[in-house]
């Protein structure tokens, strides 16, 4: 991946930083900065930390999506982490992340993406309801962003549509069957 763009990187965190809440916070894995509270739920900077405590626990396919891309579930949290423009944990009630998310830029081209762990089903109530905002957020500077989703991640597709999701050709990774989607900023 390419390193993010500069403007990008510094639109992206004005965007962040305008919110009122966004202080320091303490989680019970270490210091993060506080972005948003989603319900019970937070939304907060992302960390290695975040990125080894979920790796083990990501859903299956979420798992297959990552291998099928030549990497492990670590290795594409980590590599989030090191390329994306910003990059969010999405915390539960008891401070345990259940799914990372980002943007960033690749060859010229924005995209988004988010993995998660099977606890995204015990709070989804929380992240779906505040998913189209945080979606809008991060897509803003981009005017549209981009990516691909296994075509059997049926909770992802549905995730997705509802988020704005457009899906626009099916592809083949590893011998598996993907779909491309871009998400326009709303």
């Amino acid at each position: 991946l390419l390193s993010p763009t500069t403007a990008h990187s510094q639109a992206t965190l004005r965007l962040l930083s305008l919110s009122p809440s966004f202080t320091p916070e303490v989680t019970d894995m270490q210091v993060s900065r506080f972005v948003s509270q989603a319900g019970a739920c937070r939304i907060v900077e992302a960390t290695e930390e975040h990125a080894e405590g979920m790796a083990p626990f990501l859903r299956s396919i979420d798992q297959l999506e990552c291998a099928c891309m030549g990497h492990t579930a670590l290795e594409a949290l980590q590599q989030g982490l090191k390329s994306d423009d910003a990059t969010l944990t999405v915390l539960d009630p008891f401070g345990v992340p259940f799914a990372m998310f980002g943007v960033g830029v690749q060859l010229d081209t924005p995209y988004i993406w988010m993995l998660a762990t099977d606890d995204v089903k015990n709070n989804a109530y929380d992240f779906v309801k505040h998913s189209r905002k945080w979606i809008g957020i991060l897509s803003k500077p981009y005017g549209a962003v981009m990516n691909h989703v296994h075509e059997s991640n049926e909770d992802s597709i549905k995730w997705l549509k509802f988020c704005g999701a457009v899906f626009t050709r099916k592809l083949t990774f590893n011998q598996e069957p993907f779909l491309e989607f871009v998400i326009p900023h709303n």
